[in-house]
């Protein structure tokens, strides 16, 4: 056998070996936990919390899970070994709403496995009385509290009757007591959190849904249901920060998520309403402070970000946003949200502009010769959000990567490879969310400096003033000399070295005694050089001799 053949060998008998031994150690981690779980129930119903009826449905799901562990492809009996752990871990609990919660769940995930493959992550299902589990890898379908009061929400305001008292009164049921409130309680661990846990913004919600349904069925036990849900947010579930109140998405940690904060606001100034509750509408707009307070922190100037101080949120979060705060600039009609709304949507769902100054400056570079002047040009343009930029323009393309909104400029050097002629600029921007624009900025044109100066000049024999004017863009200045012959051959010639002039100007001359023809030598920055007549030009009178 090759080398490569025993390597394969060992690689297929050590996956033989693991896939023996995974569902091996799983059964004996569900046995463990099947057993605690058989005793909490055992312990509910000696302490009265759970029916006997009851708790043959809850053993009927524990022996369907240990069962689904031995049968099932090991994936998924996994999934049903985690469920059975997560169960037992709170077996000396099992109050008649979280056992209710807990065995409910077990039960639809031995229901699913047992003949589906496993979901994508976040997959919903919806079990026989209405209560949505999601699908969490590593864990199985989770009852979601948030979930199920959005999926409320929803029922109530589509008036399904039927539907919103099955899940309302499935959903009171899984409420557990505490000091007057109500908890719906996530059983599975999640970051730092260990079950059960409570979150803010899902207690919220429940109260906003629970008070709708109300309304919807006329039912007052739902909307005190509903008084409790709120009950168990001021104080546990409010973190202090420093604009105010900002309710805990996780009631374990200090994340200070927005899109939370905003839906807990909408959530209980329509509960706070419904139900008279003074308290509740004081508290939300509180939070309305403390999130205008904060609202900059968030606003990147072209999304938003998901966490205060962290990076970008993904598009189903910026989306989500985008609708809080079209609802809260139509429930509040405050300016803030109004603003803030606007913004959003442009930067969610419009693509970025790419514009330039109007009324259009001239774009002219020579960039031959290389002399310091118009060697370069300056495009200027304007982003209406963060984008990634590429601008193209003579064949030279220029990009940026998430670009801020605002005035930018493109300092460009052709250099001497770059013919004469107009060049069209083009842009291209791409914002966060893959929206694109393109557009044509004003044209480039590139001259080269090759002619000497056209140049016209006098002087004026009263003042003996000399001016010149040279018309061409391309050169910065002019070197000047003055070249003095005389007709009569008497005197030698002369050079008066003007110096370096403008390009257009005046200069009194200093005319030796006598008269001259004159030559005026202009050279520009490239070299080149004009030369023009400048006859009779006369000096002042000799003095006469002692």
């Amino acid at each position: 056998m090759s080398a490569r053949g025993r390597r394969l060998a060992v690689a297929l008998a050590l996956a033989a070996v693991a896939a023996c031994s995974f569902p091996l150690a799983a059964r004996a981690g569900a046995a463990r936990a099947a057993a605690l779980a058989n005793r909490g129930i055992a312990h509910g119903v000696a302490m009265g919390w759970i029916k006997t009826p009851d708790a043959n449905r809850y053993r009927a799901a524990v022996y369907l899970a240990r069962r689904g562990i031995r049968t099932l492809p090991p994936l998924r009996g996994a999934v049903l070994a985690t469920q059975l752990s997560e169960v037992s871990t709170l077996w000396s609990s099992y109050i008649s709403p979280r056992a209710l919660a807990l065995f409910a769940q077990l039960r639809e995930n031995v229901d699913y496995l047992g003949s589906h493959p496993i979901p994508a992550d976040g997959t919903d299902v919806v079990g026989p009385d209405g209560v949505a589990y999601r699908w969490f890898p590593g864990h199985g379908f989770e009852f979601h509290p948030l979930a199920n009061a959005a999926r409320l929400n929803g029922l109530a305001s589509a008036k399904d009757l039927a539907a919103t008292r099955q899940l309302a009164e499935a959903l009171v049921a899984r409420g557990v007591p505490r000091s007057g409130s109500l908890l719906w309680e996530y059983a599975f661990p999640y970051g730092i959190g260990r079950p059960p846990w409570a979150s803010g913004l899902a207690q919220a919600v429940m109260a906003q849904a629970l008070a709708r349904a109300s309304a919807l069925l006329g039912d007052r036990s739902l909307l005190e249901r509903a008084r409790k849900a709120y009950r168990a947010i001021p104080g546990r579930l409010v973190l202090p920060v420093s604009t105010g109140p900002w309710i805990r998405l996780y009631g374990f940690d200090g994340e200070i998520v927005l899109n939370a904060q905003l839906q807990a606001i909408l959530s209980l100034l329509e509960y706070g309403q419904t139900a008279g509750d003074r308290g509740a509408q004081a508290l939300a707009q509180r939070l309305d402070l403390a999130a205008q307070g904060l609202f900059s922190r968030f606003d990147t100037g072209d999304w938003s970000r998901y966490e205060l101080g962290g990076g970008y949120a993904p598009l189903e979060y910026q989306q989500y946003v985008t609708t809080l705060l079209g609802r809260l600039a139509k429930q509040t009609s405050e300016e803030f949200w109004q603003a803030a709304a606007v913004r959003f949507v442009n930067y969610t769902y419009e693509p970025p502009e790419v514009t330039q100054p109007s009324p259009p400056v001239e774009l002219v570079a020579y960039p031959r010769p290389a002399d310091g002047w118009l060697d370069s040009v300056t495009i200027p343009f304007t982003t209406s959000k963060r984008a990634s930029v590429t601008l193209v323009v003579a064949g030279r393309v220029f990009t940026w990567s998430r670009l801020p909104g605002g005035n930018h400029t493109l300092a460009w050097r052709p250099g001497a490879d770059v013919a004469p002629g107009t060049y069209p600029v083009t842009v291209r921007a791409v914002d966060f969310r893959g929206r694109h624009s393109s557009s044509a900025l004003e044209p480039v044109t590139i001259g080269w400096d090759l002619s000497p100066p056209p140049l016209s000049a006098q002087v004026d024999a009263a003042t003996g003033t000399l001016s010149w004017q040279d018309d061409e863009p391309g050169t910065p200045w002019l070197e000047l000399k003055l070249l003095l012959t005389d007709p009569a051959g008497v005197q030698p010639p002369q050079t008066i070295d003007l110096g370096r002039q403008r390009t257009t100007g005046s200069v009194v001359l200093a005319i030796p005694t006598g008269t001259w023809d004159g030559a005026l030598s202009v050279s520009n920055s490239a070299g080149l050089t004009t030369i023009v007549s400048l006859p009779g030009l006369t000096g002042p009178p000799a003095l006469p001799q002692p």
